[in-house]
């Protein structure tokens, strides 16, 4: 049985409502496919459908409340619900509140994690490395949005030792507003880079809207940065602004407090890094992950000295974490007589994660044909055309076998490269799979990379089923 996260009475101090509160509720949920037993369900408003349609769904799955606004009652006939329905004005500043709530409960640390790339896999890197050793809770996927951090924040547990929450934004003030919420205690920033760019005039309006993540931080708070960041200094002169003291940096200075000493490349693609990690010198593996992974685990290695971890604990479960799905998970695909692999990158995209990409396929692959597949990268406004044109030199850099693109910016790039490595453009996904599917041959490493829009996942689950 489900232990009671929500009692009555919160739920009352809580919520702004006239009415009546007797059940006490397990979790949150914003799915009512996912409702389980005990559940309060929340009615978010998208922008195909209305949350409320689904609040009757969400009963017969177990639902014991429901909040509903009254526009939302009435046109989706829920009286006959009424004693399960809390009615309140605002659905989100409901949401919210909640997730105010459960912090001021929270009796460990609150970790938030920002920056253009890396964000998702730094969390789940620290989860496997620290669940062993301490109560952690953390956002589900890629919750980090205006919806999705409040809602993972309102499900943390009271009793946890560490939450680790991933802010997100595709604009200026959405992660003030999300730092507001959360209050953290720690500030992990990865790395400023162009995502999102077309919402922006340049990378230091970027950089000055990740600093929002400060905004909610107490004088007491601590913030680790990458010095290898060229923004760096940039981020920290705002967290100084407003009266943060401790910092904890990361990256290749002998100056960091978590220094890069030297890295060995060793076969089949694997790395051992050599780290000085605040006077202590450890190594440790990495197995299959791309060289941004390096970078990435010294900010990880900072984190565990801040809340007094050994170190040494990472050197002994980083070789256990494997790329995620959409993010550089690497497939083995036994399809048709063929045998090859697929780099599941197709999450997202950005010009610099491209590059990054690009890279890691010709090492992995080394002699073997290298197949790329691109979808176009979005949120770029203006600079779009120019970044697509930009990865010309690093395909070709790269030894790429073949390029097969999709997507209206991505034809640019397809009209620009050489004949000789210049694969079929797809009008659509369907277009894709048979122009890739003529293509593969067997030993062949094919790499997708494209924004979350453009589905390239549902050309990977053909291949994988």
């Amino acid at each position: 049985m489900a232990s009671i996260n929500w009692k009555s009475k919160d739920l009352k101090n809580v919520i702004s409502t006239s009415s009546k509160i007797h059940s006490s509720i397990n979790n949150i949920s914003i799915n009512s496919k996912l409702v389980k037993k005990g559940d309060l369900f929340i009615p978010i408003k998208g922008n195909r459908y209305d949350g409320h349609q689904f609040i009757k769904d969400a009963f017969k799955r177990g639902a014991t409340l429901s909040i509903a606004n009254i526009n939302g009652y009435k046109k989706f006939k829920l009286n006959k619900f009424k004693t399960k329905i809390i009615l309140v004005e605002n659905i989100q500043n409901t949401l919210n509140n909640l997730a105010e709530f459960s912090r001021k409960r929270i009796k460990g640390k609150i970790l938030a994690i920002t920056g253009s790339v890396g964000k998702t896999s730094v969390k789940e890197a620290i989860s496997l490395i620290l669940k062993k050793k301490m109560k952690i809770q953390s956002n589900d996927g890629n919750f980090n949005n205006l919806i999705g951090m409040p809602l993972s924040l309102a499900r943390f547990k009271k009793n946890i030792e560490l939450g680790i929450l991933e802010l997100g934004m595709n604009k200026k003030g959405e992660i003030k507003k999300l730092s507001n919420i959360c209050k953290p205690d720690i500030a992990l920033i990865t790395r400023i880079a162009n995502s999102h760019i077309g919402n922006f005039n340049s990378l230091k309006d970027i950089a000055l809207a990740k600093s929002e993540i400060f905004s909610g931080m107490k004088e007491s708070g601590t913030v680790i940065l990458n010095s290898n960041d060229p923004y760096s200094p940039i981020l920290q002169e705002q967290a100084k602004s407003l009266g943060l003291k401790k910092f904890i940096f990361f990256g290749k200075s002998k100056k960091s407090d978590v220094s890069l000493l030297k890295v060995e490349h060793k076969k089949n693609n694997q790395y051992i890094v050599y780290v000085d990690a605040m006077g202590k010198k450890i190594n440790f593996l990495l197995n299959s992950l791309a060289p941004h992974w390096i970078e990435n685990s010294l900010g990880i290695i900072a984190l565990l000295i801040l809340i007094k971890q050994d170190p040494e604990i990472f050197s002994k479960e980083i070789k256990n974490f494997e790329a995620i799905k959409g993010r550089g998970k690497i497939l083995k695909i036994n399809l048709k007589n063929k045998k090859f692999e697929i780099i599941d990158d197709s999450y997202n995209a950005s010009p610099d994660s491209i590059r990054s990409s690009l890279f890691f396929l010709n090492q992995y692959a080394k002699e073997k044909r290298k197949i790329c597949v691109l979808g176009d990268m979005h949120e770029l406004g203006k600079f779009s055309k120019k970044f697509h044109l930009s990865l010309k030199k690093t395909i070709t850099d790269n030894k790429i076998f073949k390029v097969c693109t999709i997507g209206k910016e991505m034809k640019n790039l397809h009209n620009s490269l050489p004949k000789l490595i210049k694969g079929k453009h797809a009008k659509n996904l369907e277009e894709l799979h048979l122009n890739l599917e003529e293509l593969i041959e067997t030993n062949d490493v094919i790499l997708f990379k494209g924004s979350r829009a453009m589905n390239l996942d549902k050309v990977i689950d053909k291949f994988n089923k």
